[in-house]
């Protein structure tokens, strides 16, 4: 099996945020300008208007970093909060199900934790594909047979 880095997409996280940070000032300037706001109700409004924006920021730069590498024998979560490895026996189930928007979601359970890889890692298909192998080829206990008869 080869070795494959999925990455993170940023764009359904950034955007809104990005159309946040351009309509906001605008939205409160004109509010100000027609209605003149008391200085600390304005210095609030601005408070809020950066703290977004380094939220936005923090979201974008740990987006960024995230990863997941399927390789020989072990799954590893990469981001700059840490790394994670899962090896076959630290796996107690692969879950695969569609979430309420009809989102394809794969659900890999330790003993402790959740691991969750969903259609925001780039490429989707491939990385399903991987991890389908991954686990067919260690027998781990998933619910993939019902799955693919889903999708039939």
């Amino acid at each position: 099996m080869d070795e494959h880095d999925y990455v993170y997409q940023l764009r359904p996280l950034i955007v809104p945020g990005l159309m946040f940070l351009i309509l906001y000032p605008l939205i409160m300037g004109s509010v100000h300008f027609l209605r003149k706001l008391p200085i600390m109700e304005l210095r609030v409004l601005i408070g809020i208007y950066v703290v977004s924006g380094l939220g936005i920021l923090a979201l974008w730069v740990i987006g960024k970093s995230k990863h997941v590498q399927i390789e020989e024998g072990q799954i590893v979560f990469q981001s700059l909060l840490g790394e994670h490895i899962l090896e076959p026996k630290d796996i107690r189930r692969v879950a695969f199900y569609f979430d309420g928007k009809g989102q394809e979601v794969a659900q890999i359970r330790t003993n402790d934790e959740f691991y969750y890889v969903s259609e925001f890692y780039f490429p989707f298909p491939e990385l399903m594909s991987d991890l389908e192998n991954f686990i067919q080829r260690y027998g781990l206990r998933s619910n993939l047979q019902s799955y693919v008869g889903l999708n039939k």
